[in-house]
C-alpha cells in the first residue's frame, strides 16, 4: 500500500511550520489516508504536539511512496538528487523557497514537480518561479476547535509572540510606555515556545495583541489572536497584507517602530472605549480569521490529495 510521507526536520525547536506538517498528516490519517511523518529526532517532540503516533516506523521510501519535503529542507533535496526518480512533493510554507530553486530544478522527480503551498500570495510567487510545475493551495488556519473566545471578560493585558522580531519587541514596548502613559497599567504577556493551548487560553484571556511577524507567508499568529477575541495591532509581516485590513485591526507598516507602538495606543484607546465601533471590530477580526479554518483547510486537503494520491486512501476515516 502506498503511503504519503511528510518530512519533519526540526533542528531542536518547535516552530509554526513543523506544527502544520504535523497537522497535514493527522488530518490525512483521520481522512483515511495512509500517511506518516519521517522525522530526523522524533524525541524533540512536545506531546501537546500530538506527533508521537504519526511517527512512521519504517522511514525507507519504497515504491508508489509519495515524499513530501519541506521547502527549506536543503540537506534532503541534496540527498534525493542522487536516488531514482521517484513521486516527490515540495511542501511550500515561506519565501526561502528562493534559496531552494537550483535544488528543486535538480530533483528526479516521476512526473510533474507538484507544490502545495500554505496561501494564495505564495502560490502565485511559486507559480512565477515554476511556470511548468503544479501548484496546489492547502490553506493554514486558525485552528477553530481551539482557538475561541473565553465566556468571561478577557483581562486588561497584550499578548505577543516576539520570536520572529526579539531584538524589536522592546523597542516598540519601550516606545509605547513613554509615548503613551496613559496605558500604563497594560499588563504585557509574552508567548514563547509554548504550548498550543497555553497559547490560546492567553490570547482569549488578554484584551490587546501586539502583532509582530517577519516576512510570513500568512501569519497565522495574528488570526489566532482574531479568532479568540483579541484586538489586533502591529505588523503585517508580508503575509497579513492577505487578510489584514482597517476594519479588523490597527496595522502599521513593517519595521517602523513607533508606529507599532502609536498603533497598539490606538487599540488600547478603542479597548478603553467600548462601543459599537469595539464590537465592530472584533466581529470583523473573527470573520477574518473564520476565512482561514480548520474546516477550509480540511475540505482543501482532502480534494487535493484525492488529485495527487486518491491510491493512498485505504479507507473513508481515521488509519488505525
Amino acid at each position: 500500500m502506498p503511503r504519503i510521507l511528510y518530512v519533519l526536520f526540526t533542528g531542536g525547536r518547535i516552530r509554526g511550520g513543523h506544527k502544520m506538517i504535523v497537522r497535514h498528516v493527522q488530518a490525512l490519517r483521520g481522512l483515511g489516508f495512509n500517511a506518516g511523518l519521517y522525522t530526523d529526532r522524533p524525541e524533540v517532540l512536545p506531546d501537546w504536539l500530538g506527533a508521537a503516533g504519526l511517527v512512521t516506523a519504517d522511514p525507507s521510501v519504497r515504491p508508489g511512496d509519495v515524499l513530501v519535503v519541506p521547502d527549506d529542507a536543503y540537506g534532503m533535496f541534496r540527498h534525493l538528487a542522487g536516488q531514482p526518480p521517484g513521486r516527490t512533493i515540495v511542501f511550500n510554507q515561506a519565501y526561502t523557497v528562493g534559496l531552494s530553486l537550483e535544488l528543486i530544478d535538480a530533483l528526479p522527480i516521476e512526473g510533474p514537480l507538484t507544490f502545495i503551498s500554505v496561501g494564495p500570495r505564495l502560490a502565485e510567487t511559486v507559480r512565477r518561479a515554476f511556470p511548468q510545475a503544479r501548484v496546489e493551495l492547502v490553506p493554514c488556519f486558525a485552528d477553530e476547535r481551539l482557538f475561541t473566545p473565553r465566556a468571561e471578560p478577557p483581562d486588561w493585558a497584550v499578548a505577543y509572540t516576539p520570536m520572529k522580531r526579539a531584538a524589536e519587541a522592546p523597542v516598540i514596548r519601550g516606545f509605547f510606555g513613554r509615548f503613551h502613559p496613559r496605558h500604563a497599567d497594560l499588563h504585557w504577556r509574552e508567548l514563547t515556545d509554548r504550548p498550543e493551548a497555553e497559547v490560546a487560553a492567553t490570547f482569549a484571556a488578554s484584551r490587546l495583541f501586539l502583532s509582530l511577524p517577519r516576512a510570513e507567508s500568512v501569519g497565522i499568529t495574528a488570526l489566532e489572536a482574531m479568532a479568540c477575541g483579541a484586538l489586533c495591532a502591529g505588523y503585517t509581516g508580508v503575509g497579513g497584507l492577505q487578510y489584514a485590513t482597517p476594519e479588523n485591526g490597527f496595522w502599521a507598516p513593517d519595521d517602523d517602530f513607533t508606529a507599532a507602538a502609536d498603533a497598539l495606543a490606538e487599540a488600547a484607546d478603542l479597548a478603553r472605549a467600548g462601543g459599537r465601533r469595539l464590537a465592530a471590530m472584533l466581529d470583523a477580526g473573527r470573520e477574518t480569521a473564520a476565512q482561514w479554518s480548520y474546516a477550509r483547510f480540511l475540505a482543501a486537503l482532502e480534494e487535493t490529495w484525492m488529485r495527487l494520491a486518491p491510491q493512498a486512501r485505504v479507507k473513508a476515516g481515521p488509519v488505525a
